[in-house]
């Protein structure tokens, strides 16, 4: 079975117990659960990067919102951009106002929309406007 390392994201043999290419040690990792996630924002599966995004909405991690401020400018994949841009919303830091109100000016509409409403649910003072989140993989609604 193959696996990416939670390093450098190379594509591994699941049963290896140390990075054929990194060297790192895939037994122990002194990284918090919060690092990890922040980490995983690089995952080289864009359906992996939008799970992560929502993960971190999820979870509160303010840490992470350059790195997902980065993202919603410019990852490849649009709905990348899409889960980075919601978790900005759930996280309601103030630092990701203007490249929201940014984006929500650009020419594409799906983004723009999206970068609009978080851009509102930043500048709600008691965060009703946030809108619902839910795992983009989940089947059951």
């Amino acid at each position: 079975m193959m696996a990416f390392c939670t390093h450098c994201w190379t594509e591994i043999d699941a049963a290896l117990n140390v990075c054929s290419s990194c060297g790192e040690d895939l037994n122990s990792d002194p990284r918090t659960y919060e690092q990890k996630l922040v980490a995983a924002l690089e995952h080289p599966l864009p359906e992996a990067r939008v799970r992560i995004c929502w993960l971190i909405g999820e979870n509160k991690i303010q840490p992470a919102v350059p790195d997902l401020m980065q993202i919603a400018e410019c990852d490849p994949d649009l709905f990348v951009r899409r889960a980075a841009l919601e978790a900005m919303a759930v996280l309601r830091d103030p630092r990701a106002a203007p490249l929201l109100e940014a984006i929500s000016r650009s020419d594409n509409r799906f983004l723009a929309a999206v970068a609009r409403r978080s851009l509102d649910a930043i500048s709600s003072p008691t965060g009703k406007d946030l809108p619902e989140t839910k795992d983009p993989f989940c089947t059951t609604r």
